[in-house]
């Protein structure tokens, strides 16, 4: 039996972000020659769930620290993959599942907002991780602890191998579309869809044909049979100006 490749996928409480949700997971499985086992991470009222009662206050997303949870989530056993929702998929996520993490417990690219490393897409061996974080009841009562691992690995080559940015291509990075495997909609004033959480300026994408690329992608996604996955589970209010 073949092992699904697992994604966990941080996203919006609310259904703010239901539409690139669904864009998100259409375009993952179109491209995915394995099948796949995808996690929402979501925040949720139910304290014993993995996802409930978080110290969020200082998060710029309102998911922020949970990808620090899925290695505990995986039972500390495997690989698993990261990555924030305002995502669009254009290659096979075999290929990224299967990178050479070259005997260390992370894979991202470089770049410079978190100083060295961005961790906006991952590649984790939870086994590894499993000795190098606390357990998710601690975390969730430290609010720094997010910002403490951000600190702990980024530009540290011990922990983390280099991806390639094709993998978290931010706004297009000047690519052609054809050279993006997978793009993130990384500045939230200018991403096609308008989530309430966000209360920061918004701004016209620089990039039309991407913004054309997600809507074309939607309306494919709806043909496909594919629609918003709304749940009743809802947080809450939070808003939140930028990462």
């Amino acid at each position: 039996m073949i092992e699904p490749i697992r994604i966990y996928i941080g996203t919006s409480a609310n259904n703010e972000d239901a539409d690139s949700e669904m864009v998100l997971e259409y375009t993952l499985r179109k491209n995915a020659t394995l099948p796949l086992d995808i996690h929402w991470m979501r925040q949720s009222r139910d304290e014993s769930s993995i996802w409930g009662g978080w110290q969020t206050q200082r998060w710029s997303t309102p998911f922020s620290g949970f990808r620090w949870a899925i290695p505990e989530a995986c039972g500390f056993t495997g690989r698993a993959i990261y990555m924030d929702e305002d995502m669009l998929n254009l290659r096979d996520i075999a290929e990224l599942y299967s990178i050479d993490l070259q005997g260390k417990p992370l894979a991202a690219r470089r770049g410079a907002r978190f100083g060295g490393h961005e961790f906006c897409v991952i590649v984790m061996d939870c086994e590894q991780l499993g000795g190098l974080l606390q357990p998710v009841a601690r975390m969730k009562k430290n609010p720094d602890a997010h910002h403490r691992y951000i600190s702990m690995f980024t530009g540290n080559d011990q922990y983390v191998t280099e991806m390639d940015p094709r993998w978290n291509c931010h706004d297009g990075d000047g690519r052609a579309i054809e050279d993006i495997w997978h793009l993130h909609f990384t500045e939230m004033s200018t991403q096609p869809w308008k989530p309430s959480w966000y209360t920061g300026e918004v701004r016209e994408h620089p990039r039309q044909d991407l913004v054309k690329l997600w809507h074309d992608t939607r309306a494919e996604a709806v043909i496909n049979g594919y629609k918003p996955n709304l749940h009743n589970d809802t947080f809450g209010a939070y808003n939140i100006i930028g990462r």
